[in-house]
């Protein structure tokens, strides 16, 4: 049973395990990875197998499945393109959430900074901003996933829309 992907920011950190037969040139979602939470017993049955350099779930988000593989296959890096190495920024997954709301930001931001999910507004809170007029939000504003993982160029103020960025 394939995983949704606010599990898949939970479980970043666990092996990357296919549920389904997943076709070369596949673009690893959370949709084509199996719940961590079943392994144990997969692998005490024999189902499973996990190798040392198994991928995690954070570093194949995204990446590019380079041959078919069947179902319960664990993803290692000589069959995937575009793996996440530790100390990268880990974007794909969190541009997979709400990454068609809208941006604003929820802290002041100097230039340099690259945007993540947690400097964002979360869009529940966008009724109650716009009733009290501290934001405006219109068909020009980007979305989360077009500046997640985007640097600024310049300093911004919280609460601030982005129509491009700095």
């Amino acid at each position: 049973m394939s995983i949704s992907a606010d599990e898949a920011q939970k479980f970043k950190d666990e092996v990357a395990v296919v549920c389904c037969r997943t076709e070369a040139g596949t673009i690893i979602s959370a949709d084509n990875l199996e719940d961590p939470n079943i392994f144990p017993d997969l692998v005490d049955s024999g189902l499973l197998s996990i190798p040392e350099n198994a991928a995690k779930i954070g570093q194949v988000i995204g990446a590019k499945l380079l041959k078919t593989i069947d179902s319960l296959t664990p993803i290692t890096p000589e069959i995937i393109e575009g793996m996440k190495v530790e100390g990268t920024v880990d974007t794909n997954i969190e541009k997979l959430i709400d990454s068609d709301k809208k941006a604003v930001l929820k802290f002041n931001m100097k230039a340099g900074d690259v945007i993540k999910a947690a400097d964002l507004e979360n869009p529940i809170n966008f009724d109650k901003l716009e009733d009290s007029l501290l934001i405006k939000l219109g068909d020009g504003v980007l979305t989360r996933g077009e500046v997640i993982g985007a640097k600024l160029n310049q300093n911004v103020p919280a609460l601030h829309l982005l129509f491009q960025i700095y």
